[in-house]
């Protein structure tokens, strides 16, 4: 509870710095940001950058962040996953941030081409999630919108794939997964792209 008042308190402050003209207000949704950012402190797990008002100035109007993962099966319906550096080889979704000026279709091809070395053409988008509606571990400090994509693969896949990012890459089956990083990926999450693989409908959303 804390860590979402201070979300929202960051949220606000950056907001009204956008559009605030008078300097006694300036300074007193700085002030908020100041507080905002001492009692996220109080439940981080690590020490915060300290409050920089430039930034906070130049932030603009709070909005979510947006994370891709791309659901890519193989003729038999087994899910590919990949094995990321960062997380101790735990598995999950290629995926991850949108980059400036990139579509979300874009940007999920992206991702998967550069994670698990494989081409493909998103065809369905299956799901639209407020992270902070599922159980992810740990919980951020921004509020994120995740999208889920149904990808189809446009050759074979090559499971000696490794990258920066990727340790390895392998298919498996949607009811015997691997330990996922929960981060960034849920086994009902995977259920989900799964059944819009075998029929494709209405996009889920949160």
């Amino acid at each position: 509870q804390l860590r979402r008042i201070a979300m929202e308190l960051t949220a606000h402050s950056e907001s009204a710095l956008t559009y605030c003209t008078d300097e006694f207000d300036i300074e007193r949704f700085h002030r908020i940001g100041e507080l905002a950012r001492d009692l996220m402190q109080q439940v981080a797990s690590e020490d915060l950058p300290e409050y920089e008002r430039d930034v906070a100035t130049a932030a603009g109007y709070a909005t979510p962040k947006l994370d891709v993962r791309g659901g890519v099966f193989d003729p038999s319906g087994r899910v590919l996953l990949v094995s990321e550096v960062a997380d101790n080889g735990r598995w999950t979704l290629p995926g991850g941030w949108c980059d400036i000026l990139e579509s979300p279709r874009q940007a999920i091809e992206r991702e998967v081409r550069e994670e698990a070395g494989l081409p493909v053409r998103a065809t369905h988008l299956a799901g639209v999630l407020d992270r902070h509606r599922w159980p992810h571990v740990p919980v951020h400090d921004r509020h994120i919108y995740k999208l889920f994509f149904v990808c189809e693969p446009l050759a074979d896949l090559d499971t000696s794939f490794t990258s920066v990012e990727t340790e390895e890459v392998a298919w498996f089956d949607v009811k015997d997964l691997p330990e996922l990083s929960i981060a960034r990926v849920l086994p009902e999450q995977i259920e989900l792209l799964h059944e819009h693989w075998v029929d494709p409908g209405p996009a889920y959303v949160d």
